[in-house]
């Protein structure tokens, strides 16, 4: 005879508990694949590691390049950031993120943080501004034609969301969030 609690029908929370497992364990499982990867002693991002703009590149269409600790080194990919901060300045290892102490402008924001992986697979990535949201808006929509909201592009990490950094109203970040996030 079958205990009774093996003989009910699964519920709906049941249902999204097994679907959160599933696509926290396809995270972890991306993460050992992308770190094997990356640990394969890949030739460094082309870009001049003094220029912003090998900084920032790719991070309107949420692919910036080289916003990930190399597997081999332990340095940012991105030569900006392995020339200029190649230490993060704090580590997210619960959530798998990087932040780099940066002083930067990026379309006339003043960038203070860059928020990058700790290994190569997705996570909320972005930067920190050094501005409240409605000044940082005012910017974006002048110098990039966007205030980049909370839309549907934003939601499947298609390009960034402009919103309050959590805790401080003084400032404001531009993040890119994985569909599964």
């Amino acid at each position: 005879m079958l205990p009774l609690a093996a003989c009910r029908q699964a519920t709906s929370q049941d249902v999204e508990q097994a679907d959160t497992a599933r696509r926290a364990r396809a995270a972890i499982e991306a993460q050992i694949k992308a770190d094997a990867h990356a640990a394969q002693a890949e030739p460094p991002l082309p870009g001049d590691p003094d220029s912003t703009e090998t900084l920032f590149d790719g991070l309107l269409d949420c692919q910036p390049k080289g916003w990930y600790l190399n597997a081999g080194s332990g340095r940012p990919a991105n030569p900006y950031l392995a020339l200029h901060t190649p230490e993060p300045c704090e580590r997210d290892e619960a959530f798998g993120m990087a932040y780099f102490c940066v002083k930067a402008d990026f379309h006339g924001l003043p960038i203070y943080r860059v928020v990058a992986h700790l290994g190569t697979a997705p996570t909320p990535i972005g930067i920190l501004i050094d501005l409240p949201l409605d000044q940082a808006r005012a910017r974006t929509r002048i110098a990039l034609g966007s205030e980049f909201p909370d839309d549907a592009r934003s939601r499947r990490g298609e390009r960034p969301m402009l919103g309050p950094q959590a805790g401080d109203a003084q400032k404001s970040q531009l993040i890119c969030t994985p569909g599964w996030a």
